[in-house]
Formats: C-alpha cells, sequence, structure tokens
C-alpha cells in the first residue's frame, strides 16, 4: 500500500492493526449475536410471514441527518437478511428529538413486525423526568441493535489558551463560550460540567446544529463545543490533528485509544466523587451508546423481533454493507440489543436521588 503524504510508516501499521481489530470485533459480535437470535425463531414461519410484505423503518428525525444517513444505509442491505426478503423503505417522523416516533411506534405503529423505529437514546432522560409529552416506556421496547455507540469530547480554539480541562476549575479559572444544541448532549453535556463540576463555562444556546456552531466557532463568537467523536472524525478532524482544536475532555469511562492528543482525561478522572461520576455517566456518557438505537414494540411476536435482531446483527457484518459504509464514511461499531438492555435497565433503576439531581440540573 502506497504512503500518503504526511504519514509515517508506523502510523500505517497502527492503522493496520486498529482495522484487523475492528474486524475482529465485528466478527465476534456478529458470530455471539447471531447465535443468541437463531435458536429464538423458526425461519420458515418467519419467511413465511414476511414474503411479499414491506417492513418500514421510521427515523424520528428529520432527513438528511445522521440518523437519516444510518437508516437509509441499513435499509438498502437488511432485506437480504430477513427470512422472505420483505421490502425495507425509511420514512421520516421528526419533533421532539425523536419523542414523537418513538410515541406513535409504542402506541399506534403495527405490532407485527413490519415498522421497525430508529429513535435517540438520549429520550431516555425525558422517561426519566416525567416529561408529558412521553407516551412509551423504553423498558417495553424490544431492542435490535446499535450500529454505533458515541463519545463526546469537549472541544476548544488553542487560541483560548486553556490546554487542559483543570485550567476550567477554581477561582483563578478562564472562562470558555460553547455553543448549545437544546435537548442534545451537545448543551447538556456542558451544563453538567458547569453545574456538577464547576467547570468555568458558558453556555450560548440555541443553535440548530453543530454545522451552525462550528461556523460561530470559526467567526469568534464562541471558544468550542461539546461534540461527538465520531462525528468530529468526518467534520473536523484535520482542525484536530493541527492543533487548532484541543480536546479537554472526554465524556465516556474509558478513554479513546484513537485520538489524536494524549491523556485527555475521561469522566473518573474528572469527576471527584462517586456520585459525580454517575451522574456524568447518566447524563451524558451512557445515552449516547445507545443512541441511534432500532427498536420494535414488545407486542410485536417474539420469532419476528428476534429474526429482525439476527437480520440487523448480520447487516452490521455484510461485506457489501461495510463497504458503503466505508464511502458514506458513516462508522460501524455496533452495540448489541443485550448492552442495549443493560444500558437501559440501568437508567431505569436510577436512584430517586440521583433522577431528582439529574432533573434539576438538565431540565429546561
Amino acid at each position: 500500500m502506497a504512503l500518503q503524504r504526511g504519514i509515517k510508516p508506523e502510523e500505517v501499521c497502527v492503522k493496520r492493526i486498529l482495522s484487523f481489530v475492528v474486524i475482529v470485533s465485528l466478527y465476534l459480535f456478529g458470530a455471539a449475536t447471531q447465535t443468541l437470535a437463531a435458536a429464538a425463531f423458526d425461519e420458515k414461519a418467519v419467511a413465511d410471514f414476511y414474503r411479499g410484505k414491506t417492513v418500514r423503518i421510521i427515523v424520528g428525525f428529520s432527513a438528511g441527518g445522521g440518523y437519516d444517513a444510518y437508516s437509509r444505509l441499513i435499509g438498502r442491505h437488511l432485506q437480504k437478511h430477513i427470512p422472505g426478503n420483505p421490502s425495507v423503505i425509511v420514512d421520516n417522523m421528526a419533533g421532539a428529538g425523536s419523542i414523537i416516533a418513538a410515541n406513535h411506534i409504542f402506541n399506534a405503529a403495527p405490532k407485527d413486525g413490519t415498522v421497525i423505529g430508529n429513535i435517540s437514546g438520549q429520550i431516555i432522560l425525558e422517561q426519566l423526568f416525567a416529561n408529558p409529552s412521553v407516551q412509551y416506556d423504553l423498558g417495553k421496547f424490544r431492542y435490535l441493535g446499535v450500529p454505533i455507540g458515541e463519545t463526546y469530547l469537549l472541544l476548544v480554539t488553542r487560541k483560548l489558551g486553556v490546554t487542559k480541562f483543570e485550567e476550567l476549575l477554581g477561582a483563578k479559572s478562564k472562562q470558555v463560550v460553547l455553543g448549545g444544541i437544546p435537548g442534545s448532549t451537545v448543551e447538556q453535556g456542558p451544563i453538567l460540567l458547569r453545574d456538577l463540576l464547576g467547570a468555568n463555562i458558558k453556555v450560548v444556546s440555541g443553535y440548530k446544529g453543530t454545522a451552525d456552531i462550528r461556523l460561530a466557532i470559526e467567526s469568534g463568537e464562541l471558544d468550542g463545543f461539546l461534540n461527538s467523536w465520531e462525528s468530529t472524525k468526518i467534520t473536523s478532524l484535520d482542525k484536530v490533528k493541527s492543533g487548532e482544536w484541543l480536546i479537554l475532555a472526554q465524556l465516556g469511562d474509558n478513554p479513546i485509544t484513537e485520538l489524536p492528543a494524549t491523556n485527555v482525561p475521561t469522566i473518573p478522572q474528572i469527576a471527584k466523587t462517586e456520585e459525580q461520576r454517575q451522574l456524568l455517566r447518566f447524563g451524558a456518557a451512557a445515552p449516547n451508546q445507545f443512541g441511534k438505537v432500532y427498536v420494535v414494540p414488545s407486542a410485536v411476536p417474539q420469532d419476528r423481533s428476534a429474526a429482525l435482531e439476527a437480520a440487523l446483527t448480520k447487516t452490521f457484518v455484510d461485506k457489501e454493507f461495510l463497504a458503503d459504509a466505508d464511502k458514506g464514511k458513516l462508522e460501524i461499531a455496533p452495540v448489541s440489543a443485550q448492552q442495549v438492555q443493560k444500558l437501559v435497565t440501568d437508567f431505569l433503576g436510577l436512584s430517586p436521588d440521583l433522577k431528582a439531581k439529574l432533573r434539576k440540573m438538565l431540565k429546561p
């Protein structure tokens, strides 16, 4: 393989190793989950039901966004892995951060396995906060899987003059102005860092998307923002690699090994108490591990929901699917249905004290 300009041989070696690890992980993910799901349904009976039918994936966000891009990619390949090979189409039902779609799937959508929902894991917080708009129970969905979990980073411009998260703490701290998107981790994460840890952060709310925030950073209106590493790699990797943007913290329990920066603190390092760690985990980290989750109502017959789970798992390791994902710059690092179920169970079992404190900080 020819070396790209500016890339050292050792970097190529590391990339090859990382690629191998990802491939092995995908294989193990697929093999394990397929084995579990395969015994759970009668393939002939499922095929008889789906043959000649259409399966709809309802995306809880507008067309052209990240959720829509993943669902349309998945929709192009899912059909061949569902017994009976039904047609698969993608519809959008945007609104309230996918609450509208979740309500529809939970209450009004057919419960026969012909409708799959693609909703945001972040809306579990709205359920915990007893938002009156919530008419679903995330504990009563059947989870099919997630194409990728996300970890958010605190990104600031170098010209701010802050190079470490610790410099935002204490009496002599320097203030950083961050852009926020209401109801998202982009805004809720900075609020937690400010109100929970005492970081000197000013949040400017009201931005519609991260593209608008990036423009505001370029114009000098903002010093930075919280954005996922997965999105940053697509939109702004050059700024991170050049040092124009600095990463002060990563809101995850485990460090991201592929970050260009080193020694970027994680939640266990920036949190001073176990309570702070739990609030950061449940308020900003855990919801994004199942952010782009695929679900069906629990009333869907067991054999069909198991078949859909198996089909999604097979799609995630499909070579043609992965090639299309690579062309579209969509990263695939699946989170299994079992992992999602555990995260949801942990959320719904959150102590009343932690739930009340989260609500106090994050509820508008």
